[in-house]
């Protein structure tokens, strides 16, 4: 269209051609009519792929944190572990949607422009690219201090999350305690790190990236200069050199918001790498036997355990019979909780094994080996769903029935019929609305509902009171008919009808046997018996 308006300068007398004009200016329309169609298609497929990237990703990630072993966890500051799901997919995101198609419009675009005039000046047209390479060291630049600054920035960011949830964590601690001023300096210097990491991030790219534009900038007085002197020498017609400062003035300005884009890039780019590392962190192995479990004794041999490089468990050895009840008793810190958490393999042994049905338990897939334990922590962990979904997880598919049955075998009933929708009340975050000892109850339901073969029971009874306590010690007795159970304790009464006691000391086993024989001993477990038994008549 400029190029027919402009013969009327560069040819006086020649009439207008306003149908060729038209007809360019339907090819327009067209063209843009086609713009809208393609960019709507563009726009819905990058963002229906770029959410489906991220939602089976953070799956994929979840599926993955689920076969990592707890030493893991215990490296990890929670803020760490959920912003892998939450902000790192985030990032990813946005990458995908927003700002990797920019950033190759932003490239292909001037490319394009650049070719379309070289058929009309390819020595104005090279001149317009030269100031392109001359930007790219300053981009190379940018991205590298992106990169460095944007991983301290990140880890900031973690931790800062992290400082925030310990805070909440910790709220019914600050408001019973009154606490303020300097209790609260970690998480206050937390926020004023990530500050200061950011002012970093940005004010060390920013430079380089405003000098890199400037470079790309240089383009337009180049054109400007350089066209008309080829105008004013003969070598460019008038409608050329208006056409190139029409299009060639604007070929840099693609490039520019593809800079800008490609710093953001960068950064986001640092989610996309600790994904990866994520990904790539080993999952405890998996064993290849998958034939059926049909004996339920546990065997420790010569068991070594650490914790962060301090030893917990030593040269260990011990069996747990088959179809029995054993008690694991001691003191505080002495590896009774350890024990149940390495038979579920949620550790991995430093040295030894552990065998089941005779076997080594790294040797069964983890799958099959959890689907023979059933599993009562003395921390109860619980969903913001009803009471039936909750005991459901025990065992996925069980029916209504079969749900309220284990219910009421651990004596659930008593406090969800007062609910205002009974069983089908939702219990809120981590069980909020119920007290700690309905909590347990629950968490024992679910191993009522699992049936498995093995069971452990981490101070199941701890929360409840004697009543209740009572209930749950004549469930426990049906249950274990045909069961392995092994169950931690500190009330000595509660392990009182044992088949078998255990006491742990400093990581070893220091006595076992049957109550009555091991109380005859005199030593440990006597102790601890006559303790109890001495504090039942103390008095404030």
């Amino acid at each position: 269209v400029v190029w027919e308006l402009f013969k009327l300068l560069q040819y006086p007398g020649t009439e207008l051609n306003v149908k060729l004009i038209g007809i360019y200016c339907a090819v327009l329309l067209i063209c843009l009519l086609l713009l809208v169609f393609f960019n709507y298609k563009s726009y819905m497929a990058s963002y229906r792929e770029g959410y489906s990237i991220c939602a089976d990703g953070r799956v994929n990630v979840a599926k993955h944190l689920r076969k990592l072993s707890m030493g893991f966890y215990n490296t990890k500051d929670p803020g760490t572990i959920g912003s892998y799901i939450v902000s790192d997919f985030d990032n990813v995101e946005l990458l995908v949607t927003h700002l990797l198609p920019q950033i190759i419009g932003g490239l292909i675009g001037p490319l394009v422009m650049i070719i379309s005039l070289a058929f009309f000046n390819w020595k104005l047209a090279l001149i317009a690219a030269l100031v392109i390479p001359l930007a790219w060291p300053m981009v190379w630049i940018t991205r590298k201090l992106i990169a460095y600054s944007g991983k301290k920035q990140q880890k900031s960011k973690n931790d800062t999350a992290s400082r925030v949830i310990e805070y909440i964590q910790g709220i019914r601690l600050i408001k019973a305690f009154n606490l303020n001023g300097t209790k609260f300096e970690r998480m206050e210097n937390s926020f004023r790190k990530l500050k200061q990491d950011s002012i970093r991030l940005e004010a060390g790219s920013g430079p380089t990236l405003i000098l890199a534009t400037f470079v790309l900038n240089a383009s337009i007085p180049l054109i400007i200069l350089v066209g008309f002197y080829f105008f004013t020498h003969g070598e460019m017609t008038l409608p050329v050199y208006i056409l190139f400062l029409l299009l060639g003035t604007k070929i840099c300005e693609p490039l520019m918001q593809a800079l800008m884009f490609l710093g953001l890039a960068t950064y986001m780019g640092l989610s996309v790498e600790r994904i990866e590392t994520l990904r790539k962190t080993p999952v405890m192995p998996d064993g290849a036997d998958t034939g059926k479990i049909t004996n339920y004794d546990i065997e420790f041999q010569n068991i070594d355990f650490s914790y962060n490089n301090v030893p917990v468990i030593k040269q260990l050895n011990l069996k747990i019979p088959s179809h029995k009840l054993t008690a694991l008793v001691g003191p505080s810190g002495s590896g009774k909780t350890t024990l149940t958490r390495l038979i579920a393999r949620l550790w991995e042994v430093d040295k030894g094994e552990i065998r089941l049905n005779g076997k080594n338990i790294k040797n069964y897939p983890v799958d099959n080996l959890l689907s023979c334990i059933s599993i009562v922590f003395q921390d109860v962990t619980l969903f913001d769903n009803t009471i039936l979904e909750n005991i459901r997880l025990g065992r996925k598919g069980a029916t209504d029935e079969e749900v309220l049955a284990a219910a009421k075998l651990a004596n659930c009933e008593e406090f969800a019929e007062k609910l205002p929708d009974k069983w089908n009340t939702n219990i809120g975050e981590n069980g909020c609305a119920l007290s700690g000892g309905e909590r347990q109850r629950i968490s024992i339901a679910r191993a009522f509902l699992k049936d498995a073969p093995i069971i452990l029971l981490d101070e199941a009874t701890a929360s409840l009171d004697v009543e209740n306590e009572t209930a749950i010690q004549e469930a426990l007795s049906r249950l274990i008919k045909h069961k392995t159970v092994l169950i931690i304790a500190h009330r000595m009464r509660t392990v009182a009808g044992a088949d078998k006691i255990v006491v742990l000391s400093d990581g070893v086993v220091a006595e076992q046997g049957a109550p009555d024989a091991l109380y005859a001993r005199n030593g440990q477990y006597t102790h601890m018996v006559d303790l109890q038994t001495e504090s039942q008549s103390w008095a404030i």
